[in-house]
């Protein structure tokens, strides 16, 4: 594919290899890849402190931003496909059937990793959580995304055709919603009223060399643009079956990728770095990736 003049300094899970790896464009010498050595890794948060926080089947592992060595692990449960580090210490660990409760539950664990309270909602399926600025939980419910209140139940919910697997949704300033469809392989954009207006990034308008796959983490730049993980399969050999990262401008053109099909599979999580403080925790309540104030 055509060079672009974009370059970017990301983090990123390489489900299939079950690696973290971080990448910087302009200084290819500050990049490292480490193993996760948690199943099933599939969220990330910056969580201060320069350290990334990854969300894994077990809990969560910190890994050192400088060179990735691990900082602290918590693997204590089974089913856990969220994370979401708080500012006053506390973890928000999401999943299905998670200590000993039937359905989606949010736990919140204080800093010593303790469950302090929990809530449930009906369903058997939940991938990435994210929270408003309201405090609501923006939750990825296979075929459509809900909004739940932090003490339990569904406040409303969000369909579009073709959500399969849909893995992570942020709310704007103006009420609008970015959501990523997993295997539908595009990005949707609905109203503040919940209407779905467009699609952009499928398999019609990249090249083909892109191979939309699955649509996966993505990340909503300052300047408008998106960033997504195009997620190509389990295990290893994936690496050359498509085009793992993809940034969309504000009209949905395609104007950055990044493969090295060499030293990679199948990347399903992305968070780009930039000129974001790694001090400071951060979270999308707000759209973009802002500090917890």
């Amino acid at each position: 594919m055509k060079a672009s003049a974009i370059n970017h300094r990301f983090v990123a899970i390489d489900e299939g290899l079950g690696t973290l790896l971080c990448v910087d464009e302009r200084d290819p010498g500050r990049g490292w890849c480490v193993p996760i050595g948690h199943p099933e890794p599939r969220d990330l948060q910056l969580a201060g402190g320069h350290r990334i926080l990854v969300g894994h089947h077990h809990g969560f592992t910190e890994f050192d931003l400088t060179g990735g060595a691990v900082v602290r692990t918590v693997g204590a449960f089974a089913g856990v496909t969220s994370v979401r580090r708080q500012r006053d210490g506390t973890t928000l660990v999401a999943g299905v059937n998670l200590a000993g409760r039937d359905g989606v539950a949010v736990l919140t664990l204080d800093p010593s990793n303790r469950i302090m309270s929990r809530a449930t909602y009906p369903g058997d399926y939940v991938r990435l959580v994210r929270q408003t600025a309201a405090g609501t939980y923006l939750m990825c419910c296979n075929d459509r995304i809900r909004e739940g209140s932090p003490q339990g139940g569904y406040l409303r919910e969000f369909r579009a055709d073709g959500f399969y697997h849909a893995w992570k949704a942020v709310r704007l300033p103006d009420g609008r919603l970015l959501v990523s469809a997993g295997y539908g392989a595009f990005l949707a954009e609905f109203s503040p009223a919940g209407v779905l207006v467009r699609r952009f990034g499928g398999k019609n308008e990249v090249p083909a060399e892109v191979n939309p796959f699955f649509y996966a983490m993505h990340q909503l730049l300052p300047d408008g643009h998106t960033v997504v993980a195009n997620w190509q399969g389990h295990g290893p050999g994936h690496g050359g079956s498509g085009v793992p990262l993809l940034q969309f401008d504000p009209a949905g053109r395609l104007v950055w990728t990044w493969n090295e099909p060499e030293r990679i599979s199948s990347l399903q999580g992305v968070l780009v770095l930039d000129d974001l403080d790694t001090a400071l925790l951060h979270d999308e309540r707000f759209g973009t990736m802002q500090p917890v104030r």
